[in-house]
């Protein structure tokens, strides 16, 4: 026998008449229309998989909207999302819905759906998806508790975040989406004076929302998600070693895959532990190409042009044969390429630096970069042989980093073998969150893309140089 359906009354509630079907399969998105009068909600009594009554809490819900919701959303103002609008204003119905002692204290659909839908969102969702979803989720008890199924929801969310099956990058950009929808959840029920949230709070919190949501739609890169093949050292996803690769019988410390793990590395941890959870921005940059008046050409040339190989024809080195047996001259294989110098307050170079640089890679090019407020200058202090005084240098360092971005972005347009010289603390301008995750994870994907290499300061830079460059 065939048990009646569940017919929910919203005409009890509102005290005007009401149209209530069922979604159909074109549509079957439950939902209230307040300005004509029509609810779709499912009328089932339980669910023939699992046993658990989800209609119940979905009339409940939809219920809650034609009480409280307005006929229509308004006019979106300023850029506001639609998806926004309704992701806050389920917070809002399902707050209200708790404090009148009628929480959302059962599943709306099953929990292995649920955990299912989470588990694929970990792989192929944008950021801006797994925050409309963990916001759309959110219902309270009568004390201002999360319920128990949006508790669930967060603890399958969290087993995605720790999980080895994807990348760090994933899991700091998941744990970031967690964090930035509990913000702005918890924002949305917070209140003054003991009062209800308006629906005026949710268009103002979805403006907010929005302009977050619009950083963020990309879908991930498969690349992105799943993390890397370990080495054959046990070397995983991220991690540095500080090996001992040889090329022509030479040491050369670091590889340069080795020194891009350990800058991925750090801009993921910066991501999860350092960023804010706002939306930053760059500031404006300003690219400079003074005077180079000092001509190093002539100590460039006395630099360093052969080095000791224990193989070749010229034994030059016949002393080294009992040390290394390198005995043989070996003409180096010395190439240029781009230094970026992060000339914020933290780092400290000069002019003999500069020429210490230069004479181990002769064709480089040097820049140096830093800003204050909402605007940053980029000035190229090094080319072809020449560079700009000590005055010049002392007089430009300093101040904050505001365009680490756009320094980057003009670092990519630069000759290969690009080295980045940055501790990695990048700020944006005054405009924005200086430390938003956005800043750095735009940091990240240039570095990536453009096989940009960091290095912490102008000594290592020095260390590293000439090996650098026999593996690049």
């Amino acid at each position: 026998m065939t048990k009646p359906k569940a017919y929910p009354y919203p005409q009890i509630v509102t005290g005007d008449e009401w149209h209530v079907l069922e979604p159909t399969d074109a549509n079957p998105v439950p939902r209230t229309d307040n300005l004509n009068k029509q609810m779709y909600v499912p009328m089932d009594r339980e669910c023939e998989r699992c046993g658990v009554n989800h209609s119940r809490m979905i009339r409940r819900h939809e219920l809650g909207h034609a009480k409280w919701s307005p006929k229509t959303m308004g006019k979106l103002m300023r850029g506001t999302r639609s998806d926004a609008i309704e992701a806050l204003e389920e917070v809002r119905i399902n707050y209200r819905l708790g404090k009148a002692n009628l929480a959302m204290d059962n599943f709306i659909e099953c929990e292995d759906k649920i955990k299912l839908h989470v588990t694929d969102m970990m792989f192929h969702a944008s950021i801006a998806d797994v925050i409309l979803y963990v916001i759309s989720s959110a219902a309270f008890d009568k004390r201002k508790d999360y319920t128990e199924p949006f508790e669930y929801v967060l603890n399958v969310l969290n087993s995605c975040i720790s999980s080895p099956d994807i990348s760090v990058l994933r899991q700091a950009e998941l744990k970031f989406a967690k964090n930035t929808a509990l913000g702005f959840i918890r924002r949305m029920i917070t209140h003054k004076y003991n009062q209800f949230p308006s629906y005026r709070k949710t268009q103002k919190l979805a403006e907010q929302l929005s302009f977050i949501l619009n950083e963020f739609i990309d879908k991930p890169k498969p690349e992105d998600v799943k993390p890397q093949q370990q080495t054959g050292n046990g070397q995983g996803e991220g991690e540095s070693t500080e090996g001992s690769n040889e090329s022509d019988g030479e040491t050369l410390g670091p590889t340069v895959d080795d020194l891009e793990k350990r800058m991925r590395k750090q801009l993921v941890e910066d991501m999860e532990y350092s960023s804010g959870r706002g939306i930053g921005r760059w500031g404006e940059m300003t690219i400079h190409t003074p005077a180079m008046s000092v001509n190093l050409q002539g100590r460039l040339n006395n630099g360093r042009s052969y080095r000791p190989s224990d193989y070749g024809y010229n034994p030059k080195y016949i002393s080294r044969y009992c040390i290394d047996k390198k005995i043989f001259k070996q003409k180096q294989r010395v190439k240029g390429g781009t230094i970026l110098i992060d000339a914020s307050g933290s780092m400290n170079f000069n002019g003999n630096d500069i020429l210490e640089i230069m004479q181990l890679l002769p064709a480089v090019n040097i820049a140096m970069y830093n800003g204050s407020h909402n605007t940053g200058d980029l000035h190229i202090i090094a080319k072809n042989g020449m560079r700009v005084n000590d005055k010049y240098i002392s007089d430009y360092v300093g101040r904050g980093n505001v365009i680490d971005g756009p320094a980057l972005q003009w670092l990519a347009s630069m000759p290969e073998r690009r080295i980045w010289v940055s501790d990695m603390k990048v700020f944006g301008s005054n405009y924005g969150d200086a430390a938003g995750f956005n800043l750095l994870k735009d940091c990240y994907n240039i570095c990536t893309a453009n096989r940009i290499i960091n290095l912490k300061d102008i000594e290592e830079v020095k260390e590293h140089a000439l090996k650098l460059n026999q593996v690049l």
